[in-house]
Parts: C-alpha cells; sequence; structure tokens
C-alpha cells in the first residue's frame, strides 16, 4: 500500500512540473543528454525532464527516452522496431537491429546481390539470383549457380519431324540460344518437286509437287509398289503415263503406242516397219487370239498398220482404253487455248506433219519423242503428226468410220468416195491439212477419220487409263 502511495505521489510531481513549469528537477552543469541521467535531457546545462509517457505531451508529440516531448515521430507496430525503412519505436535509428542491411549477399554461390528487407518485415533476404532447379534453359548463364553454364540444356527436337526432316534436332549455343534446325541436304522450304519418293519439305506428302518423271516402271520398280516416276499410279504397266490435266483420277500415254508380245513391254514389238502381227491376233473386232499390249514408251518407232479394233484390243489387253476425243484433245494442249501441242500459230515442220512430209518428199515414222518440237508441256509427245492417233468415236456422217487425232505423217486423205488421194490433189487446201493436225477432234470431215477396219501405215494409237 506504501509503494503505491509513493508511485502515485511521483507521477503527479512530475505531471505538475511539466503542467505549471514545463521543467522538472534540476541537474546544474550538464552540457549533452549523456550527461544527464536516464529520462533527462541536459538544456541551458541542467538536467530537465517533460514527460515520463507520451501521453503527458500535446497532440503530435512523444515522449523521448530522455523525457523530452518532440514532435514528428510516432510509433508504429506497437513500437517495435520492423524492418521497414521506418523508425517505429522512435528512438532516432531505422532498422537498427538488421547491420547487414545493403550489404552484399548472394544465394547459393549465385551472382551477388544485397541485403533487404523481407516482404513480412521481420528480417532480411537476400535479393540476388536464386538458384533453379537445374540449368537447361540454354541462356548462357549458370542458372543453378553450380559454377558450369547450360549443362542441362541438351539438344531439341525441330519443329518439323516427317520426311526427310524426321530427328532433325537443334544444338545449344549458349547466349545465343538454340541454333537453326539442320534438316539436311535433301530439305527443301515448302516445295516437294523432286521425284525421289522422299517428303522432302517434311509436311507428310511425298513428291506431291514433281513433275512425273518420263520413265516406264520396269523391272524391281514394276513390283515394288512404289510411285516411282511420281505420275500418281503405283506399279502400273503398259509403260510411261501421264496425269490427265484437267480429268481427276484419268491417264494417258506420254508416247504413241507400241505393240508388244508381253504385257511388261520388253518386246518383241509389233508393227514398226510392217504389218507384220501374229495371225492368231485377231484384226477384226475380238474373237479370240493372243494377246497384244499397248506400251508408251520413249524413242522407238511406234506401231503403225493398226485398224481401230487392233488399237481398241492392244489397249485393253493392257488394261487401258482408247481416248475419248475431248480427253486426247485437252490432254493433246494440256488445257491451254492452244491450237497445237507447241501453241498457237502452225510450224511446219515442228511436228513429223503431213505437210512438212508432202513439201520434202519424205514420209516415215519417226521414233516417239524424237521431234523436240512437237510436245504439250514436256509430258505429251507427237500428239500432232508422226502417226494419226484413233479415238473412241465414230464419224458423225459415216457410222463405220472412226475418228483421228493429230492425224499422220502422210499426206493422203480419205474421199467421199471412200478412196485415197493426195492430200493437196484431192483439196488443194493448204489449211486442210493443218486443220487435221490441230488438238481439236472433228467428226465429221473425211480427213480425220477412216472406216474402223481400215490399216494403214501410219494408223496407231495412244491410250488413256481409269482405274
Amino acid at each position: 500500500m506504501v509503494g503505491n502511495s509513493v508511485l502515485m505521489f511521483f507521477l503527479l510531481f512530475h505531471a505538475s512540473v511539466f503542467l505549471f513549469s514545463c521543467s522538472g528537477p534540476t541537474d546544474e552543469g550538464c552540457k549533452t543528454d549523456d550527461d544527464c541521467p536516464a529520462g533527462r535531457y541536459c538544456a541551458v546545462e541542467t538536467c530537465i525532464y517533460d514527460c515520463i509517457m507520451d501521453q503527458q505531451c500535446p497532440e503530435d508529440f512523444h515522449c523521448t527516452i530522455r523525457g523530452r516531448c518532440e514532435r514528428g515521430c510516432v510509433k508504429t507496430n506497437k513500437g517495435i522496431e520492423a524492418c521497414d525503412g521506418v523508425d517505429n519505436d522512435c528512438d532516432g535509428q531505422t532498422d537498427e537491429d538488421w547491420p547487414e542491411l545493403g550489404q552484399s549477399c548472394s544465394n547459393q554461390g549465385c551472382v551477388e546481390g544485397k541485403w533487404v528487407c523481407a516482404e513480412d518485415k521481420s528480417g532480411l533476404v537476400c535479393d540476388g539470383p536464386k538458384p533453379a532447379v537445374d540449368d537447361s534453359l540454354c541462356n548462357g548463364l549458370d542458372d543453378d549457380c553450380d559454377g558450369q553454364t547450360d549443362e542441362d540444356a541438351g539438344d531439341r527436337a525441330c519443329e518439323l519431324q516427317q520426311g526427310v526432316c524426321e530427328g532433325a534436332m537443334q544444338h545449344c549455343l549458349g547466349a545465343r540460344g538454340y541454333g537453326e534446325c539442320d534438316y539436311g541436304v535433301d530439305y527443301t522450304e515448302g516445295l516437294d518437286d523432286t521425284c525421289d519418293q522422299k517428303d522432302n519439305d517434311c509436311d507428310g506428302a511425298t513428291d506431291e509437287d514433281a513433275k512425273p518423271l518420263l520413265q516406264a516402271e520396269s523391272g524391281e520398280q514394276a513390283e515394288d509398289g512404289v510411285d516411282n516416276n511420281c505420275n500418281g499410279l503405283v506399279d502400273e504397266k503398259g509403260g510411261v503415263m501421264v496425269p490427265h490435266p484437267s480429268i481427276p483420277n484419268l491417264w494417258i500415254d506420254s508416247y504413241e503406242t507400241v505393240v508388244s508380245s508381253k504385257e511388261d513391254c520388253t518386246g518383241p514389238f509389233y508393227g514398226q516397219n510392217a504389218d507384220d502381227y501374229p495371225q492368231e491376233w485377231t484384226p477384226g473386232e475380238y474373237g479370240g487370239g493372243v494377246n497384244l499390249y499397248s506400251c508408251s514408251l520413249p524413242g522407238v518407232i511406234p506401231s503403225g498398220w493398226l485398224s481401230w479394233y487392233r488399237a481398241k484390243r492392244a489397249c485393253e489387253a493392257q488394261g487401258k482404253k482408247l481416248c475419248e476425243p475431248g480427253e486426247w484433245s485437252i490432254a493433246c494442249n494440256q488445257a491451254t487455248s492452244d491450237v497445237y501441242p507447241y501453241g498457237m500459230v502452225f510450224v511446219e515442220g515442228a511436228c513429223n506433219d503431213a505437210w512438212h512430209s508432202f513439201k520434202t518428199g519424205v514420209e516415215h515414222v519417226l521414233p516417239t519423242g524424237s521431234s523436240e518440237g512437237c510436245t504439250s508441256a514436256g509430258l505429251l509427245f507427237d500428239a500432232s503428226g508422226n502417226l494419226a492417233e484413233w479415238l473412241d468415236e465414230r464419224n458423225d456422217e459415216y457410222p463405220d468410220r472412226a475418228v483421228f487425232g493429230g492425224f499422220g505423217y502422210r499426206c493422203e486423205q480419205l474421199t467421199y468416195g471412200g478412196t485415197w488421194l493426195d492430200c493437196v490433189d484431192s483439196l488443194n487446201d493448204y489449211m486442210d491439212i493443218t486443220d487435221a493436225l490441230q488438238c481439236t477432234v472433228r467428226n465429221s470431215r473425211n480427213e480425220t477419220s477412216a472406216p474402223d477396219e481400215n490399216v494403214r501405215e501410219d494408223f496407231g494409237v495412244r491410250c488413256c487409263y481409269s482405274p
């Protein structure tokens, strides 16, 4: 009880001093606050105090540890110092409990940073980089702070992984990142125009931009299940065929037919120099006998002496058919507006044509493909001249006559009376000959049709094929 009375007296005494004299007990002769006992400060060489508690000070003032009412510092965080850049306990010092603040530091051997206040203000953290789980970023940095760089950044798969790009990888180049993909020498970006049975542009399709090769699938290629010549067919028989330029699922022989005794087109060949077909090969409308096969081959004398029936049988024995006039004429000019295989204007001698034969006096068949200027887009050869090619259509005026495409090298035409006359003597018209050599098929003209049983050395065929 006595102790409480003393304390109450002490507090009232000090409060009365502050309220009435603003000074407390004096200690003479001080020079600085450090010369005064705890709870007092030095003022005019006298140790005095203003307060013991903040409540004894005016508003916006606080009581310092020297017993002085001062403006400016308000205790925060319940007067407990926190790492936040604030003098929370109003002792005139900031973050004094963390002397390392701002000094250098590092995290597990990583690049140096500085000690900074933690987010929760309870202490310090190092703001330098922290070690990653591994070093796989391929950036030239030691991300896991183990003294090595990019040791976990191995090669990575390239974006394209089909065709010739299969297995292509990118290599880590450190600070330069990953290098470009090396897809190999067979890779061609966005284009697959090499007939090599490879997906050169790595899009999942093979040889889709490649122009057909003018070669037959023969020997081992005839049974390997591969489209070796890029014409869209696999293991096809009958020599060189190319896709029709505008009719889907239709192919046409590149070269005029040579008739072979063997389906694989290895010969022997017939009708090249004479009507030497076997007697068993019935020349009439079907009726038994042996099979002979149509073959589209480059650099050979094509077979003449074909009647319409012989031509039809040779094509069908090979699984092909006679071309229809529309199919043939569009293939002749490759679906362009050209009048002739080679262009709009007739060029004498570009093909082995009847007009040129008449003027030079030389009338004979030439090997397939030997007239270099007589080609349609480099895919169809000798569609004008060389041999007249039987088509699957009758003459509108004479049902016993079948229609030709391209006519042949002989300058001789059929008259209305059914006899053959020199084409110039009979018609005396240059344009009649050039008309017959065009890609357009006419089915009502004598010079572009003949009796279907007719056999002549310049009557041949090229076949069409639809699987």
